[in-house]
């Protein structure tokens, strides 16, 4: 495992992102910023103002309500930023819209993206209870009607539940062993270590140049993966103390525990981050040896566009050159707050159609 992954970073920091179609996006404090790389090979950047649910209110904000929200959010802009990139990939390989894609915008209107993203995480979190939740409860229910165990007793329970923890875990695994075969997929985890290098150059204090980035390991404590991974495992755990009782109830229990799991499963995180412990960061190796399948070395032009994206966040100019200067990025990030916070309800489509056109 690399060293650097339990170094402490020279620079303090909430940032973070994603992978995208040909592009990442980046996400601070005040403003979130998506870069993709155009079929004609230039680099398009567009940034909005975006301040997370939990530092809107200070309930969403508070140690074991934060992680919940913070997955919902994640899945919400993480969601749209994709889309965005999807967009900008089709529009630049010069494809006409779908007979599909028309007949929405003439039943839905101008906001037909919205109905579609929220109905395609509906989708996706349906696919997701379906397949992580369901599944594994239907099968560990059956093989446990062929045995003698006695799932109305303490250890029986505990020993049904175990059993779903780990169907569930070989299910997650197989199906990201799976999709990495995917071309596709494979380029979207070249940008995931594209995203994770940058981050490590920025937490270091260093300029942010390809050269600089290359040099950094693609797995980081705090990716979206190992939180994953942690809510699987926690998982299993907790509904060890919940029994076990008919499909559906289960799958009820399932539902209504799930906010508590990822709460608890984000602080694990935060803390295993931080902490220089040795017990509790070993909780990271399991979700930081699962990276290696979800980043991929990236290309120098993958790299380039993960740049754009963080200086963006960072209000950084495109040819700074120069040492990041991190405590003035962040006082400027700061300033600017209040004056973002206000004009985020007003940035609507037409201005974002605007900075667009303008580029």
């Amino acid at each position: 495992m690399d060293k650097e992954i339990w170094m402490k970073p020279k620079v303090s920091t909430n940032i973070g992102g994603s992978a995208l179609l040909e592009g990442v996006m980046m996400r601070g404090n005040n403003r979130m910023a998506v870069s993709v790389r155009k079929a004609t090979g230039e680099i398009y950047t567009e940034t909005v103002p975006s301040v997370p649910w939990t530092k809107k209110n200070k309930l969403m904000g508070l140690p074991f309500i934060r992680g919940a929200v913070s997955m919902l959010e994640s899945m919400i802009t993480g969601m749209k930023a994709l889309m965005d990139s999807a967009e900008q990939v089709d529009l630049d390989d010069g494809e006409e819209e779908s007979k599909f894609d028309i007949w929405l915008k003439n039943k839905l209107g101008n906001n037909y993206m919205t109905y579609l993203l929220y109905s395609s995480l509906v989708i996706a979190l349906a696919l997701g209870i379906g397949l992580f939740m369901l599944l594994p409860n239907l099968i560990a229910d059956f093989f446990l009607g062929l045995t003698s165990i006695d799932k109305t007793t303490g250890l029986g329970a505990f020993a049904a539940n175990f059993i779903e923890g780990i169907l569930r875990i070989v299910i997650f695994l197989g199906y990201i062993v799976i999709i990495s075969k995917n071309k596709e997929i494979t380029r979207v985890f070249q940008y995931h270590g594209a995203e994770h290098k940058t981050i490590y150059a920025y937490e270091n204090g260093e300029e942010l140049t390809v050269e600089n980035v290359k040099k950094h390991t693609t797995l980081h404590p705090r990716c979206g993966t190992t939180f994953m991974f942690l809510v699987i495992f926690i998982s299993i755990i907790v509904f060890a103390f919940t029994g076990w009782h008919n499909r559906l109830v289960n799958l009820i229990i399932r539902l209504l525990m799930l906010p508590v799991i990822a709460g608890i499963s984000y602080e694990v995180l935060k803390l295993a981050a931080k902490t220089d412990n040795k017990l509790i960061r070993a909780i990271s190796i399991p979700g930081l040896m699962l990276q290696k399948i979800t980043t991929k070395e990236p290309d120098e032009s993958m790299i380039e566009v993960a740049i754009a994206s963080l200086k963006a966040v960072l209000d950084l100019p495109e040819n700074q050159s120069g040492e990041v200067n991190a405590s003035n990025a962040s006082n400027e990030l700061a300033e600017n707050s209040t004056e973002i916070s206000a004009s985020q309800n007003s940035f609507d489509d037409s201005e974002k159609e605007a900075v667009a056109a303008k580029d």
